[in-house]
């Protein structure tokens, strides 16, 4: 096989979960003192440092509003879809012998609340829910030494350029898939290890 483990992102990679982040950023927005989104492909163009700009948001409010989202996404998880076909290659990797985690700013409990409404939980080993938006990188790090794999033996999947960021500096390859937030442009911009048009396209790549 080509790795031992594929980590992935959740939201935007996995789940659906964008038309009610927007929702719940834009409600919020008045509350932090922040401009609401108005233009969702601006947001899709922008880099991280961009899009916090474009929102007024300084870094020092960053743990607030996230821990503020994630407390208004509880009850929306159970009722967030998978992206069509992502159930079929979480099944078919597990069989071919991978092994699947998941690593995201979103809350464990978030999480594995959307993956048993469908019926994906049993294919993940582990779920990482970290507190930091700009923590990937040290998530990804801790992951490598709890699983005891060396950064080569690691893909991690994810739909925005600091997925690709992160894991190319825990020394982890990236695929980037172009369902989820940002841009083909921006994504190939950043030179992933491979860009996902369609989850079976990872069959393809995956697959002994």
């Amino acid at each position: 096989m080509r790795y031992s483990l594929i980590l992935w992102d959740f939201d935007g990679t996995l789940a659906d979960t964008l038309p009610g982040l927007l929702q719940i950023f834009n409600d919020l927005a008045p509350e932090f003192g922040l401009r609401p989104i108005v233009d969702v492909q601006a947001i899709r163009d922008a880099s991280p440092v961009q899009w916090l700009r474009q929102q007024g948001i300084s870094l020092w409010k960053l743990p607030a509003l996230r821990n503020a989202i994630v407390h208004r996404q509880e009850g929306q998880m159970a009722e967030i879809r998978l992206f069509p076909g992502i159930g079929d290659v979480l099944e078919r990797l597990n069989a071919c012998g991978y092994r699947l985690g998941i690593v995201s700013s979103n809350s464990e409990n978030n999480i594995r609340t959307c993956l048993q409404a469908n019926s994906a939980e049993q294919w993940f080993e582990l779920v990482v829910g970290y507190s930091h938006l700009l923590g990937k990188q040290r998530a990804l790090r801790q992951v490598l030494r709890r699983t005891k794999l060396k950064g080569h033996e690691v893909l991690y999947v994810g739909d925005e350029q600091r997925d690709i960021t992160a894991a190319r500096r825990a020394g982890i390859d990236a695929a980037a898939v172009t369902w989820g937030i940002n841009t083909h442009t921006l994504l190939a911009h950043h030179s992933p290890s491979r860009m996902v048009d369609r989850p079976d396209q990872l069959l393809d790549w995956l697959e002994p």
